[in-house]
């Protein structure tokens, strides 16, 4: 909770500086953009008078009247304001000025001359205002010359820039708090919905694992994630209920064992027998024992599985040779029915586990022979699908399998035909889950097929398995 809370207010203190510094750049791109646009207004308006200026002083001359000079340049600074003119001659004598700052004493000689041969201009303060200098020389007739420096007053200019700058810092400041507020409301409405799912969540434990959270309860964007969080829960819950299933199953599998062993011990102890009584006793209670151990081993085979940790050991394997030798262990258990074996087909070597491999096919064919009448015959067809592909197929008559079944064969503990196990006709049920895992290892499928003529199990195996698939 606490860290939600932190990414609570984190996020909108991400959007706020986000803000802050875009609109602190806006406000940087107009300011120094007003501020460019001054100084160019500044510099275009004192070249101007300038070069006007510089047009009468040419046709000027001492001797003539020095009014119609005056009225002329009078004219020329008509329309412009906080503009001054400062005149001087080669001597230094005041020709004109004009009201205001004293220009003359605003520069040194060496600024006037760079900002007259440069053709530029300069910043100076005087008087607590600022004026921005531009100045020029005109050479007359006779070598006199005038020097002429104009300012401009930028006070104004000054004023409004900073009245734009303090006015776009409170325009930063407002927007800046309107955003986080803005983002802690947008949040708090947009987890909501994540409050009122987690609510839901909260509640579910293993004894409400069929609980499913109802799309039509939470805003459509969220749907997906309800979809597949429900999902995952019918996952949870079947596997939640296998093992509870597996748990029941392997208590009431050890659980015969156990009563016949403390049953015929029992019994044993209650009356003196003799040596031949007690050997088959012990022979009774030896094959319970063998019952349990082959259970343990299955199911620590099963678990191995489960957890990926079957490595199979690879090797050249002929399924026709193998399969021939397989019918052969077989033959004295089929000779008890009158039942054959027809091989059929052909197919190229492959790589797998003989042993693992073995023990699949082994598991299969028990069952074909426990299933099948007398006097049938079972039928093991192999064929080359692909170059690296083949596919076995082991068909034995006998009674149709439901469809309802047939998902479930492979499942631990299932059988179709639960009398069977209570008169010990069958064994623990876990055999076929024992093949799937196998056939699996190896890279392979198995899937079962069954209709009124026969029960097939058609396995597909690789003819090569990669290294790094395992």
């Amino acid at each position: 909770m606490k860290r939600t809370k932190v990414i609570s207010f984190r996020l909108p203190l991400i959007v706020c500086l986000l803000t802050c510094g875009l609109l602190y750049c806006f406000s940087y791109l107009i300011e120094s953009s007003f501020e460019k646009f001054s100084i160019q207004q500044n510099v275009s308006e004192l070249n101007s008078v300038i070069s006007s200026i510089e047009r009468e002083l040419i046709y000027f001359s001492p001797n003539d009247n020095r009014d119609e000079l005056f009225q002329n340049l009078l004219l020329i600074l008509t329309g412009h304001h906080h503009l001054f003119v400062y005149i001087i001659d080669e001597s230094g004598k005041v020709l004109y000025r004009t009201r205001g700052p004293n220009l003359a004493v605003a520069l040194k000689p060496a600024n006037l001359e760079k900002i007259i041969t440069e053709h530029g201009t300069t910043i100076s303060n005087l008087n607590k205002s600022s004026y921005r200098i531009a100045a020029s020389r005109v050479i007359v007739e006779n070598d006199k010359h005038y020097t002429t420096i104009v300012a401009v007053g930028r006070d104004l200019q000054l004023e409004f820039i900073t009245r734009l700058r303090n006015g776009l810092g409170l325009l930063i400041a407002i927007s800046c708090v309107l955003a986080l507020i803005g983002s802690f409301i947008s949040i708090y409405y947009t987890q909501k919905p994540i409050n009122r799912l987690i609510k839901k969540i909260e509640k579910i434990n293993l004894k409400r694992l069929n609980y499913r959270i109802p799309t039509s309860s939470v805003p459509t964007k969220y749907i997906s994630l309800v979809r597949a969080f429900n999902k995952m829960l019918n996952r949870m819950e079947d596997v939640f209920q296998r093992q509870r299933n597996f748990t029941a199953d392997i208590a009431h599998e050890m659980r015969t064992p156990i009563t016949n062993l403390t049953t015929q011990t029992q019994i044993v102890l209650n009356n003196a027998r003799s040596t031949e009584e007690y050997r088959e006793i012990l022979y009774s209670n030896l094959e319970e024992y063998e019952k349990m151990s082959q259970m343990i081993s299955d199911m620590l085979f099963l678990a191995q599985a489960d957890n990926h940790q079957l490595v199979p050991n690879l090797i050249d394997i002929d399924l026709v040779s193998m399969l021939t030798m397989m019918c052969d262990y077989f033959e004295p258990l089929t000779d008890e029915k009158n039942i054959t074996f027809n091989l059929e087909g052909n197919c190229s070597h492959i790589q797998g586990d003989k042993l693992m491999l073995g023990r699949a096919i082994s598991n299969i064919l028990s069952n074909a022979i426990r299933y099948t009448p007398q006097n049938e015959v079972i039928t093991i067809t192999l064929s080359q699908t692909s170059v690296k592909r083949v596919k076995i197929i082991i068909a034995n008559p006998g009674e149709k399998i439901d469809s309802r079944h047939l998902p479930h064969l492979f499942d631990r503990f299932y059988r179709v035909d639960e009398s069977r196990h209570r008169n010990g006709t069958s064994g623990a049920g876990i055999g076929l889950a024992i093949v799937k895992s196998i056939i699996q290892t190896h890279k392979g499928t198995i899937f079962v097929e069954s209709d009124d003529r026969s029960t097939r199990f058609i396995i597909n195996l690789p003819t090569a398995i990669s290294p790094h698939n395992h």
